[in-house]
Order: C-alpha cells, then structure tokens, then sequence
C-alpha cells in the first residue's frame, strides 16, 4: 500500500497520541515465608491489584538477599537464571509452561546479548567474579587495587546481598496486563537447585550451603480507567498469547571418544520449532561455559523419512 492508498483509508491518522497519562506506581510486597532453601518450591502469585490499575510490562521481579552459609564459597555468573533450575507456569490449574532445565537454556540465552545489555544485569547476579565474591561474603574478595575492583567494592556498598530475579516470561511479551478483571493469574513456581550447581569454592574447601531471605516481590502499576477497561476488554473477548515452550527433553553423556551418537526424539507436541543441543562439561565450575564438541554431519529423519533439509545431512560449514 503506497502513502496516497493510506491517506485514503477512512482510518488514517497522521498523529496519533501514543503516551499514556496516569500515577505510575512502585510496590512491594512481603513474602511469608521469607527465606527460601536450596531444592524448595517458590510460589510467586500476581497481585491482584485494582480496577483501574494496569500492571507495567516488565515490571514484576523477586527480590532477595543472597545469603552464603561459609566465607570461601561463591555464586557462579548470572544468578537470576541459576536458581531457577524448573519454572513451571500455571493458569487454573492447568501446565502452560514447564521445564526442567530453565537456567541451563536462558544462561546459554543472556550469551547473546550485547556487552551493553549484560552490564546492565549486575543487579541480576551477572557480574564479575571479584564482584560475585563480594556479594557472596567469600573472604578472597577484594574491594581494593585497580579501579576494577574499587568499583566492585563501590557497589557491594550499595547494593550489599540484595538481588533480582525478573518474573517476566509470556505476560511481558504482551503488553499492559490488568489482574483484576482476569478469573484466573498466572502462577509461577521456581524450583531452586542445589548449592553444588550454582556455587564454586576456594581450592580443597567446600562450597557449603545457601539460602534466599528477605523475599519480596516487587512490580509496577499504571493507574487509568480508561487504559485498564481497553486492556480488560482485549482479553474478555479472547485474546491469544503466543510464547516458546521450551522442555528438557533428557540430559546424555556421551564419551569424547564417540563418532556417532543416535538420538530418538519422541515429545506429545503438535509441532516444534528446534531441537536445541547444549553441550557442557561433566563436571562445571563456569555456569556460562557451553562447549562444541565438533561434530561434522546431522542426519535428521522423520518417522524414518529424512527430512528434506537434512537428506544429504548438515554439514560443519
């Protein structure tokens, strides 16, 4: 459609008011209990809120102390994702989202970002490791030398134990959400792992034991009558909302020695988007070390037909 076509819909608008007007809200609220153990269920509700009241995308986050049970131990890089080692996702009830290997995909994710996005995440965990030590209590932390480490220490000051997780998959991606006219929220259940998959310790010590205190949920609201019935009405009337599901199908170890491995992928799904392979060491001291094991040709069939893509196999270039 060229410009006179669109000037000539009865719709056309060159301006349009694009900004929204009404008290921008910042609450939090107290979980109870506050403190959280590794392998413990979170249950993260969205508040119900008020009438007129949207929730802003993006908005909602946990926030937490770290607390470390010994001073040689620390947390490994981009914290937010590690301790969420299962997300399950339910609305009334019903499994809209369930992995058992969230922070295992979305650490492999954040890799991608850009150098300017991840220095964004500190408050998330994703930091240096001196900085990482500080916030953990690990005594081999130093607050002192170069401007680096100077600037690690500035922020432990600040910030001391406390970070964010975002609770933001599927109802981030869609806009203003208003709880209160929904008869049933999402609910997010996080399954946090052990101390030995999210933590490293000094030479010959042990990495100890860890917990989450002070729990809180944080998250923000526009107030506006007209902006909240517009947003209600969207979903009164049946609104999709379209997210990836992502599952862990199983986890294999396979011999370095190896020069053909055969994988059966048999998942109830309709369709399918990826089947994603992530490679690591047995053993990981680095949460964000994926390795490549150099693999030369993938054949894919299907119920035994090769796929049309793969039917001379992929190969390395």
């Amino acid at each position: 459609m060229n410009t006179t076509e669109r000037e000539l819909q009865p719709g056309f608008r060159r301006s349009r008011m694009t900004s929204v007007k009404g008290p921008r809200t910042r609450s939090v609220v107290t979980f109870n209990p506050t403190t959280i153990s590794p392998g413990e269920e979170l249950y993260i509700n969205i508040p119900k809120l008020k009438p007129d009241s949207c929730l802003v995308p993006g908005s909602l986050a946990l926030l937490f102390d770290f607390k470390n049970s010994n001073t040689k131990s620390h947390f490994n890089n981009n914290l937010s994702k590690l301790i969420a080692k299962r997300l399950q996702i339910k609305v009334a009830g019903e499994t809209a989202y369930d992995c058992s290997g969230e922070s295992l995909y979305e650490i492999y994710k954040d890799l991608w970002l850009t150098l300017g996005d991840r220095n964004k995440m500190t408050e998330q965990g994703l930091a240096s490791e001196n900085l990482r030590k500080l916030i953990s209590g690990d005594d081999s932390g130093v607050k002192v030398g170069d401007a680096n480490k100077v600037a690690d220490g500035l922020l432990q000051s600040v910030y001391g134990s406390k970070l964010k997780k975002p609770i933001d998959k599927i109802i981030a991606d869609h806009g203003l959400y208003t709880p209160f006219s929904m008869n049933n929220n999402p609910m997010y259940i996080l399954t946090l792992p052990q101390s030995d998959e999210i933590m490293t310790a000094q030479g010959g010590e042990a990495k100890g034991n860890y917990k989450l205190d002070n729990l809180e949920l944080e998250y923000e609201t526009i107030e506006n009558d007209a902006l909240a019935s517009e947003v209600s009405r969207m979903y009164s009337t049946g609104r999709s909302l379209s997210y990836k599901h992502v599952t862990l199908m199983r986890t294999s170890n396979w011999d370095k020695d190896l020069t053909i491995v055969n994988e059966n992928i048999n998942i109830p799904r309709k369709s399918m988007s990826a089947i994603v392979l992530l490679f690591t060491n047995r053993v990981r001291t680095d949460s964000e070390e994926y390795i490549y094991p150099n693999i030369d040709k993938v054949n894919l069939t299907i119920e035994g037909v090769p796929n049309a893509v793969f039917s001379q196999g992929l190969h390395k270039n």
